[in-house]
């Protein structure tokens, strides 16, 4: 009977999100549709009812073939990977002819149970085992002859149903629209400000002038200026590091802002980037500025998320969110310009803060305890051995002083070269080279004159150094060796042969 069959679909709908908390994702009222998941570990048991009349096998598998290109069409809807999907037909009478059901393949494993009424216990059984329930629902389906209340019932548990969506719906929304993206703008507007103002005092290319205006620069931390592990987090390197990072600030800021709210959002992007600043400053040497590690934070916030909201996350972000965040890593890991140890300190960071604040409406003190130590642990360990070492020569301290060089700035350089504790290696005859430079300009010829040997002794190719050392020995009254240094300077570099003898040649 119709009304038997309604009840009994409807009341195994409502039976399964009610009592085996599976979660509505399609409800079509009119057509008797419903779809159920339940997901657990990363992976989805789906469920999709239909009250159909089925007379013919051919009927039933043009419908599995509907299914499967709903299934590829809306699978983000599922909140992980489908494990397995049951096909529950209810109706009173099997198909006429017998349904081959090897015939026809969903893109998932799958089971295709008919719900006839001389089938209905032994469906559900299975239902229960391929969903491992605790037990099959259980459902008197052979009605008394009281139509009216039972399409009352009816009735209720559609509402029910719907209500229940709706709320699920609601939920969502409030989840994505607790904040309003406020920061974000003011960081990217902030941002913005800070790059057009280096631009016009200097270059934003230029060494010397991030690190005048806060970039990370690994021996004026040592010396106790560690309001660069933040101020660095404000500038970039050229008009393409900026639009990168303002991009993704503006994607992932104003996503993390609405979930978290505006205080939360700031604690995850100043704590995220701060330990992304003392990973940059332990594990890399060079000069380093960006928002990227904070950036990085706010991935790492996602993926808290995600953790806390399975379900919720793989429905919406999921593995796009995931994929992002492995191809940066892996773009940070191949491309040696990029310092992927301070977005990985930023995505740790991010993780960390995001456990310390939590999301709205929901608190966790183990969580907050746990993320508090870790955080305060590895912040101490990044800076506390990063401020043991010894300072090395690197490829931007050599341009640092060559930029300071051509402003003149003959002190600066000296005071550059003394912080300095390690200067053996791949530059360290343009560092003898600058800073004999320095000497001769402050009238410390003799600290010169030694620097400038020690440099065509380490680079005998080394033609301004050469060049150099013949303008001291002229001084000094050795006529031979400032003939030799002058002609072997000019057989390396022609130029320097109408360079004037008595100014020294710079790099």
């Amino acid at each position: 009977m119709e009304m038997e069959q309604r009840y009994f679909f409807w009341k195994l709908a409502y039976d399964l999100v009610s009592r085996f908390d599976f979660e509505i994702i399609h409800l079509h009222l009119q057509r008797e549709e419903v779809w159920l998941e339940k997901s657990s570990g990363g992976q989805s048991h789906v469920i999709r009812l239909l009250n159909k009349e089925f007379h013919w096998s051919n009927h039933v598998k043009a419908d599995i073939e509907h299914v499967n290109r709903q299934l590829e069409k809306n699978k983000r809807y599922f909140s992980g990977r489908i494990k397995n999907i049951d096909l529950l037909y209810v109706a009173e009478h099997p198909t006429v002819d017998e349904f081959d059901s090897p015939s026809v393949k969903l893109a998932h494993n799958s089971n295709v149970i008919f719900l006839s009424d001389d089938n209905k216990e032994r469906g559900l059984e299975q239902l229960a085992a391929t969903n491992k329930l605790d037990h099959p629902p259980e459902i008197n389906y052979k009605l008394p002859d009281a139509p009216l209340e039972y399409e009352s019932t009816i009735e209720y548990m559609k509402h029910q149903l719907y209500s229940i969506r709706q709320k699920q719906q609601q939920k969502m929304r409030e989840v994505f629209e607790y904040g309003k993206p406020r920061i974000t703008y003011l960081l990217l507007i902030i941002n913005l400000i800070i790059f057009y103002y280096l631009e016009s005092v200097g270059s934003t290319n230029s060494i010397s002038t991030l690190i005048e205006y806060g970039a990370k620069y690994n021996p004026g931390i040592i010396e106790g200026e560690w309001w660069r592990l933040i101020s660095s987090m404000f500038l970039h390197i050229g008009v393409l590091h900026l639009l990168m990072n303002m991009l993704a600030l503006f994607y992932l800021g104003t996503a993390v802002e609405q979930i978290y709210g505006s205080f939360r959002f700031t604690m995850i992007y100043f704590l995220a980037g701060i330990l992304g600043s003392a990973a940059s400053f332990y594990f890399n040497t060079s000069v380093a500025a960006g928002a990227s590690g904070a950036i990085f934070g706010l991935f790492g916030a996602l993926l808290y998320f995600a953790w806390r909201y399975p379900s919720l996350f793989f429905r919406t972000m999921g593995w796009n969110l995931i994929i992002l965040v492995a191809i940066n890593i892996v773009f940070g890991i191949t491309v040696p310009q990029v310092d992927n140890s301070g977005h990985m300190g930023g995505l740790i960071g991010g993780f960390l803060a995001a456990q310390l604040v939590d999301l709205p409406k929901l608190s966790h003190r183990v969580y907050r305890t746990v993320s508090v130590a870790l955080y305060a642990l590895g912040l101490a360990v990044l800076l506390a051995s990063g401020s043991g070492g010894d300072l090395k020569l690197t490829a931007a301290d050599i341009q640092y002083l060559q930029e300071l060089q051509e402003e003149e700035r003959y002190e600066d350089m000296l005071d550059i070269t003394e912080s300095l504790e390690k200067t053996e290696g791949e530059w360290e005859d343009e560092y003898l080279f600058f800073r004999s430079y320095a000497y001769l300009q402050t009238g410390k010829e003799n600290l010169a004159f030694d620097d400038l040997r020690k440099a065509v002794d380490i680079a005998p190719e080394f033609a301004e150094a050469h060049f150099n050392l013949s303008i001291l020995y002229e001084r000094r009254g050795n006529e031979k060796k400032a003939e030799y240094h002058q002609e072997k300077a000019e057989e390396l570099n022609a130029e320097l042969r109408n360079k004037d003898p008595e100014r020294p040649a710079s790099s």
